[in-house]
């Protein structure tokens, strides 16, 4: 399984449970660093578990996971 370099802020929201809007909220509000591709934000695990911690960080990325085909 391929792990993804980092995830989307909707990404984000389903693995822990709480609405885009939450997580925009924290972007904006400075709790969640991002980095910006063109106007899309990308979330790192690294960026994520300094949020959440890296349990939850670290169960959203494997949610994401790919098969290698």
């Amino acid at each position: 399984m391929k792990r993804p370099a980092s995830l989307s802020p909707k990404q984000v929201a389903e693995a822990c449970g709480v609405t885009r809007r939450t997580v925009y909220n924290w972007i904006e509000g400075g709790d969640l660093r991002t980095n910006k591709v063109g106007n899309r934000h990308r979330i790192t695990e690294r960026q994520l578990a300094e949020k959440v911690g890296s349990e939850l960080a670290e169960a959203a990325f494997d949610a994401h996971s790919k098969d290698e085909a």
